[in-house]
């Protein structure tokens, strides 16, 4: 660009400048402090959404203050059935808070047999559906109003619910507990039922007991999570149990191709409260000097009505707590 250019573009400038600073009453110059250019105000930020998705920018509640640990938080048990009588508790203050939709999350089999490439997924099915047992017949004793009320071990479907009565022994496994299905309730499968258990449905029809006093809904894959929105939407008066669905994983497929939409987090799944979350993890360090490698692992964990805490298993009877 040449000089004369320049020249011609700045001129009409500098004197627009000179002009500004001079006073208007007397003719004596401003400091060159108060020359401001004036611009168009910038859009606020309050103004700008944050996202394409209208659901993430909607107004959310703030979050209750943070409490201070005390050192009487629970830390997790030594036994699963040490596990299930915190769980147990966890579930009963949440429903005298008036919560109805809620979560219990936790390995259903020791942390040494996690890793283990044999584990199947029968396997956790099958130890899921005797934790589940142990856990419905105590909340049985305080949900249940009378003798033909129970609590519902509630399976996908009804070939589902057929494999978990050969397992306990029978479709009422104890007094007060029954089986129940998300769809197909407790009719007989049809010859075909296996297919329905191959091709997970999300349209499905889902029925409600009338007997039901809580549902715990087990082995419930992605394709089924909308089944639990039908279910609660048709049973509003009747809490329902998330038991170890891990629904974090689960819901890393919505939105995806031949999945639910995300509108079952947004809508639904966010509305679930976990009472009770234990959530392990294994991490290793890499040092400069021996040992060089340092593993470790700690667990999150959560047993309503306390938060959340971090805990580091220092290989202990109690582990530390990390908050």
């Amino acid at each position: 660009v040449s000089s004369r250019t320049m020249l011609g573009v700045w001129l009409p400038v500098a004197t627009a400048l000179l002009s500004a600073a001079a006073s208007p009453l007397g003719g004596a110059a401003r400091p060159a402090s108060v020359i401001v250019a004036r611009a168009s105000s910038p859009p606020r930020m309050a103004d700008v959404p944050l996202s394409l998705d209208p659901e993430a920018n909607r107004e959310r509640r703030v979050a209750p203050p943070t409490i201070a640990a005390t050192g009487k938080e629970s830390v997790p048990p030594p036994s699963f059935l040490a596990l299930i009588e915190q769980a147990v508790g966890a579930t009963q203050a949440a429903l005298a808070d008036g919560a109805r939709l809620m979560e219990i999350e936790f390995p259903p089999v020791p942390l040494s047999q996690l890793e283990d490439s044999a584990l199947s997924a029968y396997d956790l099915l099958s130890s899921n559906l005797q934790l589940s047992l142990e856990f419905s017949k105590k909340m049985a004793r305080v949900l249940n109003k009378g003798p033909e009320q129970a609590v519902a071990i509630t399976l996908p479907d009804a070939a589902e619910r057929v494999r978990a009565a050969e397992y306990l022994g029978d479709s009422e496994p104890a007094p007060g507990v029954k089986l129940w299905a998300l769809s197909g309730g407790d009719a007989q499968p049809s010859p075909f039922g296996f297919l329905t258990s191959l091709v997970k449905r999300s349209d499905a029809a889902v029925e409600a007991s009338p007997w039901a006093s809580a549902y715990i809904i087990l082995g419930v894959s992605c394709a089924e999570l909308p089944t639990i929105r039908k279910l609660a939407e048709i049973a509003d008066h009747v809490p329902i149990i998330c038991f170890n669905l891990k629904l974090d994983t689960l819901r890393g497929d919505l939105g995806l191709p031949g999945f639910p939409s995300k509108a079952t987090q947004h809508e639904f799944l966010s509305k679930l409260k976990p009472v009770y979350y234990m959530r392990p993890r294994s991490y290793s360090l890499s040092l400069s000097r021996p040992p060089f490698l340092l593993s470790y692992q700690g667990v999150l964990f959560r047993c309503y009505p306390e938060g959340y805490q971090t805990l580091l298993d220092r290989g202990q009877v109690r582990p530390e707590h990390r908050l």
